[in-house]
């Protein structure tokens, strides 16, 4: 006999066990799209193929890791308790689970400017009377701080929506 007293029980258990599994092989094809993409030796045609497989790989990982989430969601919007018992307790909702993403690559690209700028900065100083390294550092810096800027105010643009929704 089953061990599930309930249908909502037996669909979130194949959910738990289908996730695994497209987890696993998405990975899998992400794995395999990289052997494609390094053995293409610059064919053109390889290389789009070896794009696709891994393009296609992470929209599937992205699914898969997402599910949970889209369930609580629908089982929300529904009012199906019962299967909102059987996900993890702290499954995030889809709004969290993109403020998250967005905050960690505001993040990154708020490093990045800030590296540009210290390389920015260096070239300029190291010019050494150079009018063209001189123009490319002031470049970098302006550029830098232009993106310094647009990532702050990504930011704070995000958290604020993010606050109506959350």
């Amino acid at each position: 006999p089953l061990a599930f007293g309930t249908v909502e029980g037996v669909l979130g258990s194949l959910l738990g066990a289908l996730q695994g599994i497209i987890v696993v092989l998405s990975l899998v094809f992400i794995v395999i799209g990289a052997v494609l993409y390094i053995l293409s030796a610059g064919d053109d045609e390889r290389m789009k193929t070896a794009k696709g497989a891994i393009t296609a790989s992470m929209i599937g990982l992205a699914i898969g890791i997402a599910a949970p989430s889209f369930l609580k969601q629908i089982g929300d919007i529904l009012g199906w308790g019962a299967v909102n018992n059987s996900l993890p307790a702290n499954t995030k909702t889809l709004t969290e689970i993109a403020l998250s993403t967005l905050q960690f690559l505001l993040s990154i690209v708020g490093i990045l400017g800030i590296i540009m700028l210290v390389i920015g900065g260096l070239a300029y100083i190291t010019a050494g009377g150079d009018e063209d390294r001189s123009k490319t550092g002031k470049k970098i810096v302006t550029y830098a701080i232009i993106g310094i800027a647009v990532a702050l105010a990504s930011l704070i643009i995000v958290t604020q929506i993010a606050k109506l929704f959350v």
